[in-house]
C-alpha cells in the first residue's frame, strides 16, 4: 500500500506514509527510480488497530478495553456488548488537523492537513437464549481514515546563490480502511464475559498529488494519482472479568491477516518550457505480481475501577506488532521521457509496512492510556465530564535507533437526554524527535495533531 518514507506522524489517525526513497526492482537489488513522492499519506499515530471509536471512550484517553459497555463496545472489546439491556444505535463522526515541521541544515518542510470522516455506525440488540444473555451487533468502522486536504511546502537553500527555493505540493485524498463487523458478547458464570467479531476489511483511498518540480534546471510540474483497495478478513476476541462488582479486567486479541490489494497509479509530467511535451506513465497491479498487505496482530489489556457509582478510572496497554507488517509487490512509477516508451513500474518483492524503508528497523507500536469519568447529577440531568492522557510509541526509527514517543491529552463531556446520549471529545498529541533523511543528514521533526470526535447513541425502550 502506499506509504511514506517520510516519518511525519499524524494523529487521527490517520494515514500512511510519504513516498519511499528507495525500492527494489524486479530483482532483489536496490534501485532508486527518479520518482517524486507518490504516496503522501501518513499512518503514524494512527497505527494502533486496537483503538476503537466513540467520544465517550476517547474523552477518557482511549482507555476503554475494560469499560466498553455501550453501542461502541465491539470496536473496543466485544465482550462488553453483554452489558447492553436495550437495543442501541450509534453514530460517530470525527475531524482532524495535523501540522508538522521538518528542519534540516539546508531544508525545511511545512506540512499541514485537515479532514473529516464518518468514523463509526452500529446497531446492537440484546438477547436471551437458553440461559445465555448478551447482545449482537453489526457495525461499520473507519479503522484508518485517509480523507484530507493537505499542503506541503518544501523550502531549500541554493548552495551557490544562497537563494531560498520553495516547492509547494497539494494532496487531495478520500476514503479509508473500512471494516464491517458482526459481533456478539455474552455473560458466563463466574463473572466472566466473552465476545468475538468477524471483520471484513474493504475500501482504501483515491489520492491526487500536484507538485512543482525542477528538471535540468527547468521548472516543471507533476500530477500523480493512486487508487488503492484492500480486501481481507480477520477476527477479534475479547474477555472481561469482574472479580469485584466495581472492578473490571479486560483482554483483547486481534488476529493478523494478509489482504489482497488492487493498486493502480498514473502520473503526468511536464516542463514549463513551451517546447517540452507532456509525458504520461501508468500501471496496475496484475496476476503475475499481485500486491498483498499483511496487517499484523494486536493485543490489549485494561483495568477499570469504579470507586464510586459516578466515578470511573481506567487504564489500558496496547501493542500492535508492526515489526511484522509487510507489503509485497508494491510498485512506484518513474517519470517518462519525451519520445520514449514509459519505463515499467519499479516493483519491490517485499517491503516492511508501513515504513517501506529497508534501511531501518520497523518497531511495534505501544500505547499506555489512562482516563477518568465523573458524572454530575443535577436533578434529572446527567452531565459526564472526562479527561485522559496517553503515550504513543511510533513504528518509525529515530536517529538514536529507538522508536520516538509521542504524548497526548484528551478532554470530553456529554449529555444524557432521556434515551439520547450526546458526547464530544477533543484529543491533542505532540511529538519531537530527530531522524535521518535519505541523504544521511540529521533533521528535527516536530508534530502537533488534534482531533474532535462527536457521538450520538440512541437507546430504544422495549415495550
Amino acid at each position: 500500500m502506499p506509504l511514506p518514507v517520510r516519518v511525519r506522524p499524524v494523529l487521527v489517525s490517520a494515514a500512511l506514509l510519504c513516498a519511499t526513497s528507495s525500492v527494489t526492482g524486479q530483482t532483489t537489488q536496490p534501485s532508486t527510480p527518479p520518482q517524486i513522492g507518490q504516496d503522501e499519506l501518513d499512518l503514524q499515530a494512527q497505527a494502533n488497530v486496537v483503538l476503537g471509536s466513540g467520544a465517550r471512550a476517547l474523552g477518557m484517553g482511549g482507555a476503554f478495553l475494560a469499560r466498553a459497555d455501550d453501542a461502541t463496545a465491539a470496536s473496543w472489546n466485544p465482550a462488553g456488548l453483554s452489558y447492553l439491556r436495550l437495543p442501541e444505535i450509534s453514530f460517530v463522526y470525527s475531524g482532524n488537523r495535523l501540522n508538522s515541521i521538518d528542519v534540516a541544515s539546508t531544508t525545511r518542510t511545512d506540512d499541514e492537513r485537515h479532514g473529516h470522516n464518518p468514523d463509526f455506525f452500529a446497531v446492537a440488540y440484546p438477547f436471551e437464549f437458553g440461559g445465555w444473555s448478551g447482545a449482537a451487533q453489526v457495525s461499520f468502522q473507519r479503522q484508518i481514515a485517509f480523507g484530507a486536504e493537505r499542503t506541503i511546502d518544501e523550502t531549500s537553500v541554493d548552495a551557490e546563490t544562497g537563494e531560498r527555493i520553495s516547492r509547494p505540493s497539494e494532496v487531495r485524498s478520500a476514503g479509508g480502511y473500512d471494516v464491517i463487523a458482526l459481533a456478539t458478547g455474552v455473560v458466563l458464570r463466574g463473572h466472566f464475559r466473552v465476545g468475538a467479531t468477524v471483520n471484513r476489511w474493504f475500501n482504501g483511498y483515491h489520492q491526487t498529488l500536484d507538485r512543482d518540480t525542477v528538471r535540468v534546471g527547468t521548472p516543471g510540474h507533476t500530477t500523480q494519482t493512486s487508487d488503492y483497495d484492500l480486501a481481507g478478513w480477520n477476527v477479534n476476541l475479547g474477555l472481561m472479568w469482574s472479580p469485584r462488582e466495581e472492578l473490571n479486567l479486560g483482554l483483547v486479541y486481534k488476529t493478523a491477516f494478509t489482504g489482497d490489494v488492487a493498486l493502480s497509479r498514473s502520473r503526468v509530467d511536464s516542463l514549463l518550457a513551451d517546447t517540452s511535451p507532456t509525458t504520461t506513465n501508468q500501471a496496475n497491479s496484475d496476476l503475475e505480481h499481485p500486491v498483498t498487505l499483511k496487517i499484523p496482530a494486536a493485543v490489549g489489556a485494561g483495568v477499570s475501577w469504579r470507586p464510586r457509582s459516578r466515578m470511573t478510572l481506567s487504564a489500558d496497554y496496547t501493542r500492535t506488532f508492526w515489526s511484522k507488517g509487510e507489503i509485497r509487490n508494491f510498485f512506484v512509477l518513474a517519470r517518462a521521457e519525451p519520445n520514449r516508451p514509459a519505463p515499467p513500474p519499479a516493483i519491490s518483492p517485499s517491503l516492511p509496512y508501513p515504513t517501506l524503508d529497508l534501511r531501518q528497523a520497523q518497531h511495534d507500536t505501544v500505547q499506555l492510556r489512562g482516563g477518568v469519568e465523573f458524572v454530575f447529577i443535577l436533578g434529572r440531568l446527567k452531565w459526564p465530564v472526562r479527561a485522559g492522557a496517553f503515550g504513543d510509541r511510533q513504528y518509525v526509527q529515530a536517529a538514536n535507533g529507538t522508536a520516538p514517543q509521542f504524548f497526548g491529552l484528551t478532554v470530553g463531556t456529554g449529555l444524557v437526554l432521556g434515551p439520547v446520549l450526546l458526547d464530544v471529545a477533543y484529543m491533542r498529541e505532540t511529538g519531537d524527535y530527530n531522524a535521518i533523511d535519505t541523504e544521511k543528514t540529521r533533521k528535527a521533526i516536530s508534530v502537533h495533531s488534534s482531533r474532535v470526535i462527536g457521538s450520538v447513541i440512541y437507546r430504544f425502550n422495549r415495550r
